[in-house]
């Protein structure tokens, strides 16, 4: 039995796409996510020096991603982009050349952190000590977000099963999953 060769291209057309679904629908449901934190939060506490050296900026937030940089401190709002998905809020200004120095200043301190991370966020005590601090760890698959919290004295927020895991850590760390799909 002979078949044409406009019908088995189509045939073989059809298993792809049907395949291509499958994979699709497979994604979209969640088969093989991570359930489980997938990063060594136990170094968390590593990550304090750190902090503590941005908060003698009083560095509020420091974004160090390839498609934005942008930061916050005591006397200004700066990033290479403009676009509130960088900065996270309005009143930045472009970055020129003592801020760009700034940046790499702010943004070296962190090769000292157990993580690569996306962006850091510190809030402070009306006495100017660290009342909090996230830092968003930098992971492979971008439909979620690896989180480490510091927040001492916190209490542990309720999960929101398939959205949200929090895992405590010790009395000051606590880790954060989000899952954007």
């Amino acid at each position: 039995m002979s078949v044409k060769p406009g019908t088995a291209l189509g045939l073989l057309a059809l298993a792809f796409l049907s395949l291509l679904g499958l994979g699709i629908f497979g994604f979209a449901s969640g088969w093989g996510r991570a359930r489980e934190p997938v990063i060594p939060y136990n170094q968390a506490a590593k990550s304090l020096p750190v902090l503590q050296a941005l908060a003698r900026d009083h560095v509020r937030f420091l974004r160090v991603q390839d498609w934005c940089r942008a930061y916050v401190d005591a006397r200004e709002r700066r990033a290479n982009e403009l676009r509130e998905t960088c900065t996270l809020g309005d009143g930045f200004e472009r970055f020129d050349d003592a801020s760009e120095q700034r940046y790499r200043e702010l943004s070296d301190r962190l090769d000292a952190l157990p993580y690569d991370v996306d962006w850091v966020q510190i809030s402070y005590r009306p006495d100017g000590g660290i009342r909090a601090a996230q830092l968003s760890v930098d992971g492979i698959n971008k439909f979620k977000r690896d989180t480490l919290v510091y927040d001492p004295g916190y209490t542990l927020p309720e999960d929101r099963p398939g959205e949200t895991v929090h895992v405590r850590i010790d009395a000051d760390w606590y880790y954060r999953w989000d899952d954007w799909l």
